[in-house]
Order: C-alpha cells, then sequence, then structure tokens
C-alpha cells in the first residue's frame, strides 16, 4: 500500500508546545509526508472545481479530487465566503464515503481550514476504523485553536487505549497543545513507555514544565548516535531533527539548569546543525 500525504502544517504549530511536533509527529513517526516538500499534481483547478468533482456521481476516483483539494487548502487561501460551503460539502463526503483514502483527504482538507464549523467532522474521525484518518483527525484538533469543541473523552481514550505509538503520540501532544490540566500527569505516565517515540515526546512536553523528572530522557535523547542501521533504530535524520527539537524546547522553556548539558552537546556533537543549534541555544541559557 503506498504512503499517503500527511498534513501540511506542523501539528500543534501554533501553541507554546511547537517545538515538540516535526520530530515526533512527523520524522519519528515516518507516516507521512508534508505537501510542501512532496511532487505536486499542478491541475489548475480550483477549490470549486475539486468540490465539484467530489460530488459528482460520474467521477469514480473520488479519494483524487480530496487529495487535490486537501494539497489546494493546505498551498493556497480561499475567500473566507466560500469556507462555510466547502466545510459542508466535504463533511457530507466524508459522511457518504466508505472508502477510507477520501475520508482522510476530508480530514486533512477540513484540518487546513482549522475553522469551528470542521469540528463535528474532526471529532468523529477519532472514532474512525482507519487508523490514518485518526491520526489526522487528531493532528487536525490539535491544530485547532485552544477552547474549541474538542471530544477530550474520545481523544484521550486514544491516548489510554490505542495500542499504536504514532496515535498516542499525536494524542499527547494535542493534549499538550491545548494545555488540558493532565498534560502534566499524562506525561509523567507516558515517560516510562516501552516505545521510544512516546517516551521522547512525553519527555520534551515535561521539558516545557522544567520538570526534573525528564532530564534522564532528555539526555538520552541527546546521546543518540547518528550511524546506527538496526532494524527498528532512528535513522541520522530522525536523530538530527529530534536533537535539534529537544535544544529548541529547551531554549523556550529558558531550563536554565540544563546549561552543562547543552554545553556538552555543542562541545562533543559531530552534526553541525545540532551542535549549532546548542550554541545558540546556550546563549539564551546563560543570558
Amino acid at each position: 500500500m503506498s504512503e499517503q500525504p500527511g498534513p501540511s502544517k506542523k501539528i500543534l504549530e501554533s501553541s507554546p508546545f511547537s517545538g515538540i511536533t516535526v520530530p515526533i509527529a512527523i520524522v519519528l513517526v515516518g507516516a507521512l509526508i508534508i505537501f510542501g516538500v512532496t511532487k505536486m499534481l499542478s491541475t489548475g483547478k480550483n477549490h470549486r472545481d475539486l468540490v465539484e468533482e467530489m460530488n459528482s456521481k460520474t467521477f469514480g476516483n473520488r479519494w483524487v479530487a480530496a487529495y487535490e483539494l486537501s494539497k489546494f487548502l493546505a498551498g493556497q487561501k480561499i475567500p473566507k465566503e466560500d469556507i462555510p460551503w466547502v466545510i459542508e460539502n466535504l463533511s457530507r463526503v466524508y459522511t457518504e464515503s466508505v472508502d477510507s483514502r477520501t475520508r482522510n483527504f476530508v480530514v486533512l482538507a477540513l484540518g487546513s481550514l482549522m475553522n469551528p464549523l470542521s469540528l463535528p467532522v474532526l471529532n468523529a474521525g477519532l472514532e474512525d476504523q482507519d487508523a490514518q484518518v485518526k491520526f489526522n483527525a487528531v493532528v487536525s484538533l490539535g491544530n485547532m485553536p485552544r477552547g474549541s469543541s474538542i471530544r477530550w473523552d474520545k481523544l484521550e481514550a486514544i491516548l489510554d487505549q490505542d495500542q499504536d505509538p504514532g496515535l498516542k503520540q499525536v494524542a499527547l501532544l494535542a493534549i499538550a497543545s491545548h494545555n488540558r490540566p493532565n498534560t502534566e500527569q499524562k506525561a509523567l505516565i507516558y515517560l516510562n513507555s516501552s516505545d521510544r517515540t512516546v517516551r521522547y515526546a512525553a519527555a520534551i512536553i515535561l521539558s516545557h514544565m522544567r520538570n526534573q523528572v525528564a532530564v534522564p530522557v532528555l539526555e538520552e535523547i541527546l546521546n543518540l548516535r547518528y550511524d546506527t542501521s538496526q532494524a527498528g533504530e532512528l535513522n541520522g535524520a530522525q536523530v538530527e531533527g529530534l536533537k535539534v527539537n529537544v535544544l529548541e524546547n529547551l531554549e523556550k522553556s529558558k531550563w536554565y539548569a540544563l546549561s552543562e548539558l547543552v554545553q556538552m552537546v555543542e562541545q562533543n556533537d559531530t552534526n553541525i546543525r545540532v551542535s549549532t543549534k546548542a550554541k545558540q541555544t546556550l546563549k539564551v541559557l546563560k543570558n
């Protein structure tokens, strides 16, 4: 089965937890392709054309139109007056579609709009039978403004009950993004996860709270090697992204007590991007 493109925006990008999103939800999960770096088909059609194609009874591959629309909406703004019409049509397509690919791209398209009118479908996506649809529904809800009417009972059930590490990561990040009252408690629980990527997500969230319990896991991340080639291990690009992400979060949280750890990275890390980021972070922490 071919990979399906993922969200066009960094999930949770508008929150104070924005730094945690790229390596955890995209680099580590590895299931997504950012629209900005994928080869896009140029159809010359606008959003109304693509919505009409999705609604056409003669259009065999509805998911293709949904895919093109999700790309279009991710890369271009549409007139405000058209947004309710687009959401109404996309919502109907989601409800009617038995094809998970179509539902997936509908969720991506709705998520890119970040409009409260999309919430009924995005909330419904939390219980979709397809894991990718559910994943992108969580991502989209994580991007919604704080105070949105999100079904937190359903989203937190994914975090606590679903066995998919990728889903657990994005559910944890969504909770953090919306500053839920139980964010720290949840992160502390998953700091002991047997899945390293979930554990890393929890540690980075806790770094925003300067929670000392997270330090050993943060040290584990910053000591990861780039040249591990064993199956199931993170590759060099993933390790680089994850380390930069940790450093960005230490910088944002101004966790001065970890200056020595950051200095160690600046002096010893062999990756120029990581060592440069460590130097930048160290300047902030020492001022």
